[in-house]
């Protein structure tokens, strides 16, 4: 009985021991494809790109003149909080665009980010989501933009990104 008892509590140990694992089938914090743009041609203008698992940065000035280029190679941690803010925000729900056409001068933005689980293809042209991903046409940035503007930022090292 005694070994018996011992063999048990052995092969629960080697079990639990070995489930992390087992289960580290954890989606990667890294997307399989990421891009965001913004900005306008009388204005500053900033693209980021993921190739090869770095992020190319990129920001322009007026017209897409003077463009300046950095590399950027996230942490886990920063990943992990931008996958977070992408969640929390709910821009799966975004639409696939968000356009004023009754204004010819602006900002226009974009975002194409796939995760494993999930995928948006979304841009804007002088509109934007709000909380609900319904449209604002105001002109404006909504809190909810800003708060995915300040997403990127952070990913990107605190580089210019609005």
């Amino acid at each position: 009985m005694r070994t018996t008892l011992q063999v048990f509590w052995y092969a629960t140990l080697v079990l639990v021991s070995s489930a992390p694992m087992v289960a580290g089938d954890e989606p990667s914090l890294v997307p399989k494809r990421f891009s965001a743009q913004i900005g306008g041609f009388r204005a500053h203008s900033y693209s980021v790109e993921l190739r090869d698992g770095t992020l190319n940065y990129t920001s322009f000035g007026p017209g897409r003149s003077n463009p300046q280029h950095t590399v950027i190679t996230p942490t886990e941690a920063q990943w992990r909080e931008f996958r977070q803010a992408l969640d929390d925000l709910k821009v799966w729900q975004w639409r696939a665009e968000y356009h004023n056409t009754g204004t010819l001068d602006g900002t226009g933005w974009s975002l194409d980010v796939a995760y494993a689980d999930r995928t948006i293809n979304t841009s804007g042209y002088n509109a934007y989501p709000d909380a609900t991903g319904e449209p604002y046409f105001q002109g404006s940035p909504t809190n909810a933009f800003k708060r995915y503007l300040a997403a990127i930022k952070k990913l990107i090292g605190g580089l210019n990104f609005e």
